[in-house]
């Protein structure tokens, strides 16, 4: 229907055409029919008349029904097509290749030989434009010999938008030709940004310069950070190692404490780019220590600056509040709480119903006064982790003195969410009437499965809880089967699940341990039963089982992504322990119980003894409870941060401040990212001795603009609807005229 030449008329009905024959037959058949009947009165010759003028009309109305429209072509806009050539002059293109000259002069050369640009480097027509890349792209203005490789990266998608957003709407664009050696900083995917460029009719031609792997760098970042763990708990230092051209080099990783080697790893590059790398540590005493990750120097390695990086670890040895609430007395939380007890790092408080009406309190401290049941916020927020059995609702009592509406499930919403709180469900369902179902991750179903074996999945091996019960990693096979797992009814959106259990003869895992953060804390809750079998094995020392070591580390691990310190009001810490150059290092202050009367707290930062700067902390607009102030150093090296808290007390944080060059590090020609960009774009990678050839076709081509179509409705104009009310009316007055109804 479109491919109608222009001025012909093309239909577009509102009904099946078929319907509508069908409705003009029906109207005609029993209008002839009514009129022969009724018009014999006023002669034949007058009920022609008015038969025509009511067919004529109906007819018309009929017809609009088919929506007649007249098409027309416009001739398309006459548009100049313009070639746009990319020049790369980030730092890489400063390197020398074979021949003595650098990548930006051969560019150069080739722009020149090739006839793009004259001999002063000025484009050879109108139809050329010039850009340079590196960061961004900008135009040159001046000639391309006074342009210099000073970028200190390369952002291939925001560059390649900018070039093709830069010609006027009149120009249409023949092609972009980009002169580089393929360095990309910005991690977009070639093949998006090319088939952007050919959604935009720009396909992309790329000239590489330089060589292929003639450099050889590891680099190390440091991947987690952990602002402070317990005396004694096992603390993780992750690293990236970066690699570039160390395809199947041994590599020998130190991790140095306070400077000297403790633990020495050997791993092998195969032919990755990166390379995580984890080492263990424990500190026996309360402290602040410096870890370096070191990579030995490899043979002919471009930059060993970057082998090293350093983090921060804050050792504490504050106790551990914990509350444990349990309604129906059960082995899991019974052997719960004697491993609670035993274990130096935690102060215990049990509330344990054991009848009706009778409920036992028990304090590990002694003399801390009668225990009850929180009844208000700030009491709730007194403890670290709060750790629920079932039924917990048969331990609430209505006595005076707790805050309006302040049932125990909407305190523990309040303190997860807006104090940052831990609560653990460790047998699932803790209440039988929740108040707030977005406290739990899970909601479990009353459906179970028995005898089942549980396994951590790949995110749960990641963290401390999980290794220590397969520290070689083979998995969970040596531990217990357990008694049964709960099947999951509803999962909260953003809830991670750390451990799967499975029947012996169930092919699917069901969900047994997540995790979620919820507001500014986090809850866990455990759908299996039969932990407290972990306990029993002769041949492990009862006061270190499998079962001690999971709920000690599972604490420990929901402590370290709070930022609360156990019993300290004030919590300090930076957002990093390793910040770039160039880059800001955030501070937080975090207060236990929010005080709105703390307006600003300083801070004072010192570049090894030497004051360099202040900040002040000031509160956040959406938490009255934390504070927070930026500093932006202006060298690398070692800094501390030391906050005079309003207590008088004083806390230190130390970073360090580091750079990177990467355009002078990762200086190998990227082919294949440019070949992959080009033939996304329909454009395609080229040899230097291609270029003239090309740009004497794109020269040559003229703007193929397709015309416009343009559909004029008939049906809608005003004589239409006019002529159809004339023929009707008429018929009207000529029957009222001859003495017909």
């Amino acid at each position: 229907m479109n491919n109608d030449p222009a001025g012909h008329y093309i239909f577009d009905p509102i009904l099946p055409v078929p319907l509508i024959v069908v409705v003009a037959v029906l109207v005609a058949f029993f209008t002839v029919r009514v009129y022969w009947r009724t018009g014999s009165a006023i002669g034949r010759g007058r009920n022609l008349v008015l038969l025509f003028f009511r067919l004529a009309g109906l007819a018309l109305v009929l017809a609009m029904l088919l929506q007649p429209s007249r098409r027309d072509v416009l001739p398309p806009p006459v548009k100049d097509r313009v070639t746009l050539i990319g020049l790369d002059t980030s730092l890489s293109m400063n390197q020398h290749d074979e021949g003595g000259e650098t990548r930006l002069d051969a560019a150069k050369n080739l722009l020149q030989s090739s006839g793009a640009v004259t001999s002063a480097g000025m484009p050879a027509n109108s139809l050329i434009q010039l850009f340079q890349f590196g960061d961004d792209a900008r135009p040159i203005q001046g000639s391309i010999l006074d342009t210099a490789a000073t970028g200190k990266t390369t952002l291939f998608a925001k560059s390649i938008d900018t070039m093709l957003s830069t010609p006027d709407a009149d120009d249409a664009v023949n092609a972009l030709v980009l002169l580089t050696d393929g360095h990309d900083f910005e991690m977009v995917n070639p093949v998006k940004i090319g088939l952007a460029a050919h959604d935009r009719r720009a396909p992309i031609y790329a000239v590489a310069f330089g060589k292929q792997g003639n450099v050889k760098d590891v680099a190390v970042r440091i991947t987690g950070y952990q602002p402070y763990c317990y005396v004694k708990q096992k603390a993780q230092i992750s690293v990236t190692l970066r690699l570039i051209g160390c395809e199947l080099e041994d590599l020998t990783v130190q991790l140095l404490r306070q400077g000297q080697v403790v633990q020495t790893k050997h791993v092998n590059a195969e032919q990755l780019q990166e390379l995580p790398v984890d080492f263990e540590v424990t500190e026996p005493v309360i402290g602040q220590y410096e870890y370096e990750v070191r990579v030995l120097p490899l043979e002919n390695e471009t930059d060993t600056a970057n082998n090293s990086a350093i983090t921060y670890l804050n050792v504490i040895d504050q106790q551990i509040r914990v509350l444990l609430v349990e309604g129906s007395p059960y082995w899991d939380t019974t052997f719960l709480q004697r491993s609670l007890m035993r274990d130096d790092k935690f102060d215990v408080d049990a509330l344990v119903r054991y009848g009706a009406n009778r409920v036992r309190a028990i304090r590990k401290t002694p003399g801390a006064g009668e225990l009850h049941l929180p009844k208000t916020l700030d009491q709730l927020a007194g403890y670290d982790v709060v750790i629920l059995g079932q039924q917990v609702d048969s331990l609430e009592d209505p006595a005076p003195g707790g805050d309006p509406g302040s049932d125990f499930a909407t305190l523990l919403d309040q303190y997860v969410k807006d104090r940052g709180g831990a609560v653990i469900f460790s047998r699932g369902k803790a209440f039988d009437n929740l108040s707030s179902e977005g406290l739990e991750p899970v909601l479990w179903s009353d459906k179970s499965l028995d005898h089942v074996h549980l396994d951590a999945t790949a995110e749960g091996r990641g963290i401390s809880p999980f290794r220590v019960l397969d520290p070689d990693g083979t998995g969970l096979n040596s531990l217990p089967d357990l008694l049964d797992e709960k099947i999951p009814g509803i999962v909260q959106p953003l809830t991670s699940t750390f451990a799967v259990a499975s029947a012996r003869d169930e092919a699917t895992p069901e969900p047994a341990i997540v995790h979620r953060r919820y507001g500014e804390g986090q809850v866990m809750s455990i759908g299996v039963d039969g932990l407290w079998r972990w306990s029993l094995n002769a041949k492990v020392d009862p006061a270190n089982s499998p079962f001690d070591r999971f709920w000690d580390q599972m604490i420990l691990w929901l402590l370290a992504g709070r930022d609360f310190i156990p019993n300290r009001q004030f919590s300090f810490r930076p957002n990093s322990a390793n910040v770039m150059l160039g880059d800001k290092v955030y501070f937080r202050l975090v207060q236990r119980e929010p005080n709105p009367g703390i307006k600003s707290v300083p801070v004072t930062i010192y570049y090894g003894d030497d004051e360099v700067g202040r900040t002040t902390l000031a509160p956040a607009p959406e938490n009255i409870g934390r504070l927070s102030g930026e500093f932006l150093p202006e060298r690398t090296g070692r800094y501390r941060a030391v906050v005079n808290l309003p207590d008088g007390s004083k806390q230190e944080s130390r970073f360090i401040v580091f750079t990177e060059d990467l355009e002078q590090t990762e200086v190998t020609t990227d082919t294949l990212f440019l070949q992959r960009l080009c033939e996304a774009s329909g454009g395609r990678l080229l040899q230097p001795d291609e270029l003239p050839k090309l740009l004497e076709q794109l020269n040559t081509e003229k703007a193929d603009q397709a015309a416009n179509i343009i559909l004029r409705p008939v049906w809608n104009s005003a004589w239409v609807f006019y002529l159809a009310g004339l023929l009707l009316g008429a018929d009207w007055f000529l029957r009222r005229r001859w003495g017909l109804s």
